[in-house]
């Protein structure tokens, strides 16, 4: 069994090695024509963007409207136009259908959403300043609110994005001023949300010459604060210090002008790669197994775990937890019907009945909280699922081996 302590002691592998997982990326909804849009800022290209038909756009609504924030705990993206929230997947899937924010005030638009799993709640930041927090859920439930004291000002001065760094404690919200362009974050702590304890004017980003920001998003591991005006993104370098960052340094990206604009952005978590094991001898069936991460690892989900599936029924199954990404030759012993890549073993978590009726019906989850430890981040993990099939009079004790997964602990 895993617990939070061998977690903190044992976990931290670099992130040198790449193969752990595919890397993260920014999406964001579009404006006009509702579409959630992914793009890699860092090779500066599109990756892909998929059509949100059955979401109103924000037509109409005042430049700052909208919002996008990820969530990890149930991977997908919650969307505004302002006014109505839902959640899609990344193939533009409904997983909460649209419906009017709760809880937004008569002449205020929603301006920036941010998924703070360490608490499970996606908090939201709307045009006349007021932050609100509701725990999460389809649909989200109220859970109080606090002012910002950021009301919009008589210079076209307002809200217009959010993002919260989870790892040391930080809220960003945009604050652009949209009659001159001046771009302005607002800086605050996790504990005290709506008590601002720093201004940073957004330096300029030569060639790009940005606009009002339409959203935020934070890499906490890495220190990266991302900013977009609809169309080009960047990304700020920050370190913590007095009285809570300094910009170190800058990446811009530009796009072109004629793209539908974001009005809201997100870190994507980057996926688990698979390393093929799949394997099955003595009583256990050829079973088709499909063993996969159950939410993101992100810092701060406790509902992180792996899911098996499409596994011998009514057996008992384990999840082999290694450090370090899936590597082989991996650990093989005379019972087992394959090698284990997920070392050097660090634990397991089970065993776990699988459950089913017959064949491969069986499956299970086994949870893996993680804690809100900053020292973890950027750790490399492996995760692999063994199922132990019960002998009989006619067969002989079986084994049966998922594919090993290998990802990154990440913070947002």
């Amino acid at each position: 069994m895993i617990r939070h302590t061998i977690l903190a002691a044992s976990l931290f592998v670099t992130a040198a090695s790449l193969s752990a997982q595919t890397p993260d990326h920014l999406v964001g909804v579009t404006r006009l024509a509702p579409s959630l849009r992914h793009h890699d800022h860092w090779a500066c290209a599109p990756i892909a963007q998929c059509p949100l038909p059955w979401f109103p756009n924000a037509a109409g609504l005042p430049p700052h409207a909208g919002g996008t924030g990820w969530d990890p705990t149930r991977p997908g993206a919650f969307i505004t136009n302002g006014l109505f929230l839902a959640k899609t997947d990344d193939n533009c899937g409904i997983m909460c259908p649209p419906a009017p924010f709760p809880g937004l005030g008569p002449n205020a638009f929603a301006t920036g959403l941010e998924v703070v799993e360490s608490q499970n709640q996606l908090w939201m930041i709307d045009s006349l300043g007021i932050l609100h927090f509701y725990n999460l859920g389809c649909p989200v439930v109220p859970a109080g609110q606090c002012a910002t004291g950021l009301v919009p000002s008589a210079i076209q001065q307002c809200t217009s994005g959010l993002a919260v760094d989870e790892c040391n404690g930080l809220v960003f919200i945009s604050y652009p001023d949209f009659a001159t362009g001046a771009n302005w974050i607002i800086v605050s702590n996790v504990a005290a949300p709506c008590m601002p304890v720093q201004r940073i004017l957004v330096p300029g980003c030569p060639p790009i010459a940005l606009g009002p920001i339409t959203g935020l998003a934070v890499n906490g591991c890495r220190g990266l604060l991302y900013a977009t005006d609809g169309v080009s993104t960047v990304a700020l370098q920050y370190v913590v210090a007095a009285p809570a960052v300094a910009i170190v340094n800058q990446f811009c990206c530009p796009g072109p002008a004629a793209l539908d604009p974001m009005i809201g952005l997100a870190v994507r978590p980057g996926r688990a790669t698979s390393m093929p094991a799949t394997c099955a001898n003595g009583s256990c069936p050829p079973c088709p197994m499909t063993f996969d991460l159950r939410g993101d690892p992100n810092l701060g989900n406790a509902t992180f775990g792996f899911r098996l599936s499409n596994a011998p029924a009514n057996q008992l199954a384990w999840a082999v937890i290694g450090t370090g990404p899936c590597a082989p030759p991996g650990l093989m012993t005379p019972l087992l019907c394959g090698p284990i890549f997920a070392v050097p073993v660090l634990g397991t978590l089970g065993p776990n009945f699988t459950g089913g009726g017959v064949g491969c019906t069986g499956g299970t989850v086994f949870p893996m909280p993680l804690p809100l430890i900053p020292g973890l981040c950027g750790a490399v993990l492996s995760a692999q699922s063994l199922v132990l099939c019960g002998g009989s009079t006619t067969t002989s004790i079986g084994t049966a081996i998922s594919d090993c997964l290998s990802f990154q602990i990440q913070c947002n």
